[in-house]
């Protein structure tokens, strides 16, 4: 009895560690760049030893992967919403995902620029995240082609509108919330929603 306790208390232990390590990581993100981070500052904010940091992540991109997992996921949630929005049908389902989408930048912004700004430094993270966004391109030009006859003019290319319309969606948000927000939500949902009213009804 006695070494299963130790043992239950071992994990428990592991998990508070693990736990307060990515919200120090969260908490740091929201005012310095990722170029800025360092495990010594990240386990400083957690207020544990900087060695049990090795014992969870192998590095800080690792760290910032883990801390934005969540996030990522809600956005994936988000952007399947928008791949089978049909505003032919319904003229809210533009607008119900955007509000989806922005709604994940305004918790999480912070730790999604930390993911953006590591991409280009780290081949894993760049790997996933490149995946990620051809995924996104993919939802994007599938609600596209199935309102491209909205418009007197549809798309000469819908994957590249649908891959323009996503970096800028992508751009837009996280300059919107990737630190302080910058707007509001209904200001950042309108904006977009009108962006994508003048691609399908152009």
């Amino acid at each position: 009895m006695a070494a299963t306790t130790l043992r239950t208390r071992a994990r428990q232990s592991r998990r508070e560690s693990r736990a307060r390590i990515i919200a120090a990581a969260t908490e740091l993100v929201r005012t310095r760049a990722y170029s800025e981070l360092s495990v010594d500052a990240v386990m400083r904010e957690a207020g544990i030893g900087r060695t049990i940091f090795y014992r969870h992540f192998e590095d800080l991109a690792q760290l910032i992967l883990s801390a934005s997992r969540e996030a990522i996921e809600q956005l994936y949630e988000a952007q399947q919403e928008m791949g089978q929005a049909r505003p032919d049908k319904d003229p809210e389902a533009v607008r119900r995902a955007l509000t989806a989408a922005v709604d994940v930048y305004q918790r999480h912004g912070p730790l999604l620029r930390a993911v953006d700004e590591a991409a280009p430094a780290d081949e894993q993270i760049r790997h996933d995240y490149e995946v990620l966004r051809r995924r996104f391109d993919d939802f994007v030009e599938q609600s596209l082609r199935g309102v491209a006859d909205l418009g007197k003019t549809p798309p000469a290319n819908l994957a590249e509108t649908a891959r323009a319309l996503n970096f800028l969606g992508v751009s837009y948000l996280l300059d919107a919330f990737g630190r302080e927000p910058r707007v509001t939500p209904e200001v950042a949902v309108q904006t977009l929603t009108e962006i994508w009213e003048a691609v399908i009804r152009r």
